[in-house]
Parts: structure tokens; sequence; C-alpha cells
């Protein structure tokens, strides 16, 4: 059976074969959907014919976000191979440990990180180490004369390995299909509903992880929309490209603490978003001191909930502002089902919070490492996260299971109560943990980023929760930082936080 995924490309080239489907910002370096159909066919036929690569294995980059992971991903896709980028921010024990865990046949590296990725590879003995850099020797591999044209793929083929971002604990190596990479951009019709040919991408977040691929890159171009990359996320760049109506920028998807450091950058306030008609926003809850900041330009976030393991779960319509605005990450998307269920595993009451357990073609077929959990033997793959849906099926999330702690016996979960403390003016961002307590089990410490110019005190977090929180539920003590650690796709690495306060009572 042949599949759709590398055929993207080629359909593209035949019917819109001049418009530009990928662009580098950094570079001003630019594919048509002919040149990429071109370059994926020539890197297809080099890695099979040239290195003797067969269907299944696998390969490695670590390199700057560029337009070639997409040439490379969309070549595997025609090969039969498997693509695995490589988080570039790791140190080269951690990537050395990767890569002994993917036995690649290949890496591809660039300038920037070409003498870290050699000797990754030195240390793992990976066999074939090439630079893909504009004129690198990989480039001197293809031949125009030599194409690998549209392909027979299984559509249960492994065509990525993402690793997990590791916001609850070391990152996981999830596979993703072929099939599942398809069934991802049926998902994502909302967000992608405006990206018909003339639709614009732009794409700052790493192109190691789920969110900046299967959520928002591969759905735009399924859907023959442009992505412009950009190596790196930097706030007033990116605020001064996707604000300037002549770039026509379509769609952005980032994180909120990203949101954020854009509307704290100088270009946001000339700003001129008109053209974007999609912000979308996942991995944390929108504050009210974001949509204060994006309301006044008419930025309309849309929140999605989802995963690596799973690929997107909700999808929201972006007509439900009053959905929206009470914090809902949509409802149930296509394509997936959905069970939220107590620690018994039985479906909780609309307006009840539970684990959410999903099932589907997009769900991952396992984790790389066979020891680590992924489903129950009835093919329920439980997510670890906390949702309650009302009563038209609107998901609200609640937190992760490993962020509830227990006081006195009574759950806490810790999003709801930083949710509470983001409305005191003086806090600019806070995590909550539960410590242990002589009496209680455990309590909640709130970490705490003051906001420009205000104290914060315990006394006044607890006011805040007055009325809107059951009083175990109050934070009891607190930590003042500079700044928190986050992970690559901008979460708050709790684990790390847990490290160091995990013991923690007293300011």
């Amino acid at each position: 059976m042949r599949y759709a995924a590398a055929d993207w490309v080629a359909n593209y080239a035949r019917t819109r074969p001049d418009a530009v489907a990928l662009h580098n910002f950094d570079t001003d370096e630019t594919r048509s959907w002919a040149q990429l159909e071109s370059r994926v066919g020539q890197i297809a036929h080099a890695l099979r014919e040239r290195l003797g690569l067969v269907p299944g294995d696998r390969i490695v980059n670590i390199s700057d976000g560029d337009l070639r992971h997409f040439e490379l991903q969309f070549a595997c896709a025609r090969a039969g191979l498997v693509w695995v980028p490589l988080n570039f921010r790791h140190t080269s024990t951690e990537l050395a440990r990767a890569c002994t865990e993917m036995a690649p046949k290949l890496m591809l590296t660039d300038a920037v990180w070409g003498e870290t990725a050699r000797q990754v590879a030195r240390d793992t003995a990976i066999p074939n180490v090439y630079d893909w850099s504009p004129g690198g020797d990989f480039d001197a591999l293809l031949d125009s004369s030599h194409a690998m044209g549209e392909t027979e793929i299984d559509p249960d083929a492994p065509l990525q390995i993402l690793y997990t971002s590791g916001t609850t604990g070391a990152p996981k190596a999830a596979i993703v299909t072929l099939g599942g990479m398809v069934i991802h951009a049926l998902q994502q019709v909302e967000f992608c509903a405006t990206a018909e040919p003339g639709g614009h991408l732009f794409q700052p977040m790493p192109l190691f992880h789920f969110g900046g691929l299967n959520t928002a890159s591969n759905p735009i171009l399924f859907f023959g929309g442009r992505v412009t990359i950009a190596r790196r996320f930097d706030a007033a760049a990116t605020t001064a490209y996707c604000g300037d109506p002549a770039n026509a920028v379509t769609h952005l998807c980032l994180p909120p603490v990203m949101y954020q450091m854009m509307a704290d950058s100088d270009p946001f306030a000339a700003a001129d978003f008109s053209t974007l008609r999609r912000f979308i926003c996942g991995g944390g809850r929108v504050s009210e001191r974001l949509r204060a900041a994006y309301d006044p330009k008419g930025a309309r976030f849309v929140p999605q909930y989802g995963g690596t393991e799973m690929g997107p779960v909700t999808s929201m319509n972006a007509d439900r502002l009053d959905k929206i605005m009470a914090g809902s990450c949509g409802q149930k998307a296509l394509h997936i089902d959905m069970r939220i269920v107590d620690e018994k595993g039985e479906d909780v009451a609309r307006g009840e919070p539970g684990e959410v357990w999903v099932r589907g073609p997009g769900v991952t077929i396992g984790y790389l490492d066979a020891t680590a959990t992924i489903r129950r033997n009835d093919g329920w793959h439980r997510t670890g996260d906390v949702l309650w849906q009302d009563e038209e099926g609107f998901c609200f999330v609640v937190d992760r299971v490993k962020d509830m702690y227990k006081s006195g016996g009574e759950n806490v979960f810790s999003a709801e109560v930083e949710g509470v403390l983001m409305t005191n003016p003086a806090v600019a961002e806070c995590a909550v943990i539960g410590v242990p307590d002589a009496r209680w089990g455990e309590v909640g410490l709130a970490i705490v980023v003051a906001s420009n110019g205000h104290e914060v005190t315990l006394e006044a977090l607890q006011a805040s929760c007055e009325g809107k929180l059951a009083r175990y539920k109050h934070p009891k003590h607190l930590r003042i930082v500079e700044s928190f650690p986050r992970n690559v796709t901008g979460k708050i690495a709790k684990p790390a936080l847990r490290a160091e306060f995990g013991g923690s009572r007293s300011v």
C-alpha cells in the first residue's frame, strides 16, 4: 500500500510547483514545492543507493532548525528509513547515550554543531557522518539525474523517533509511524482550516520535538501551506517578523512563556498581527496578563492539548470564545478515542477530574525502551494528564498526575493552585510543588518569580486563594526565585524544582 506522507511533496510539486514550501528565516534560503520534490528524491536515492541504508535503518541529526529537517523527513518517508532528530542542547554525554540507544547508521549535522556531532559519532561508532550545510559533504552525494520517486511504504512503519520533553522525568524515545504522522495532520484540521495554499506558519520551535514538527509544521505542509523556519526562538525577531503584514504570517504555535516573551519585547508595541489567523497555544495556561497584552491587537489564543506519544488530543473551535476564556483546551479531536478515568480505571462523571486515556491510529506504537510503560493490554495509553469535561465535551486541563500531591488525604493539583496565584499582580510566574509536612503528609510550596517592583509574601498569596480554593490547597510555604529552569519547549522543569526545593519549608 502506498501511503500519503512522502506524496504530499509530489502532489504539490505537480499542482503548485513554484509556490514556496519552506523558507529559512536566518539565511533566506527557500524551497519551492518543485525544488523540494527534487531534493527529497535525490536524498532518498543517496541514502538507499549511495550509502546503502535499508528500510528500518535509523538516521540521527544534530543541528539547528533548518529546512533540511523537512527534506530529510520526507526522504526517509520515501525510502522507508527512520529519522531521529536529537536535542542539540544536550551534553555530549547525553547525546552519546541517545546514539547508543538508537544505533544509527548515519549522522547528519551542520557547521554549528559539527564538532560536537563528530565527537559523539566517534564515541558511539556511528559509521557515517556528513555535514548537510549548503555546500557541505552531504550535498556531494546528491545527483539530480538520480532520484527516488513515489514508493509503496507500510503506514505502520516507523518514521520518526522523538524524545518526549521530560517534564516529569527522564525523556523517553517515542516511535511515530508514517501513518501516525498523517493522522496527526488530519487531527489538526481546525488549526489548518485557514492553511489552504497561501497559509504561512512561522516556526521558531525546536524541530527535535513533537510540537515543532507534528503539531504545527507538518499539518501546515499537508494542507499546502508554507513554513518559515528559524534556527532558534528570539522574542524580538519573532515579534517583528510576525508583526509585519508584508510577511503574511497566518499561523503561530508557541507555549505561553514564549508569547509572553514576545509581549515583553521592544517590537511588540508596533506589531500588527492582522494577517495572523491562529495563535495556537499549548504547554501551559494562558494567563490574564497574556490576554491583556494581546487582546488589544485582536489576537485570539486557541489552546490545545496533546503530546509526543499521542499527537493532538483536542481541537478548539476558534469561534467559541466563551470556552477559550474559561480555560478550555477544546473538544476531542478527530481520529482518536479518549476516556477520563479515576484511579480504578473507571470513567468519571462530567465535571469530575480524572486521568486521560487515549487510543487510536495516531498514538505511538511504543517507546524504543521496551521496558517503558506505554499502554494497557486493552490498547489504552495512559497519558498521566488530569482533565475534566463539561457537558458539551469541552476539556479543561487540571494537571499532571505526577504533579498532584496529597495534603491530609486530599488531592491537590498544582496547576489549579498556580492558576489562582497568577491572578495576583505581584506574581510574574509561579510553580507549586508538594513538600513533606509532619501533620498533613504534604503541603504546598509556592515558588514565585515576582513582578517588577512588587514584593510577594506568603500571606498575600494565601489571601489570593480565599474564596477560590479550599484551605488545604492554599500554599503553606514560599520561595522567591529569579527565574525557573525550563525544558526546550518552555515548560517549567518541575523535577529540577523538586530536587532543589523538595524538602524546603521556609521562606
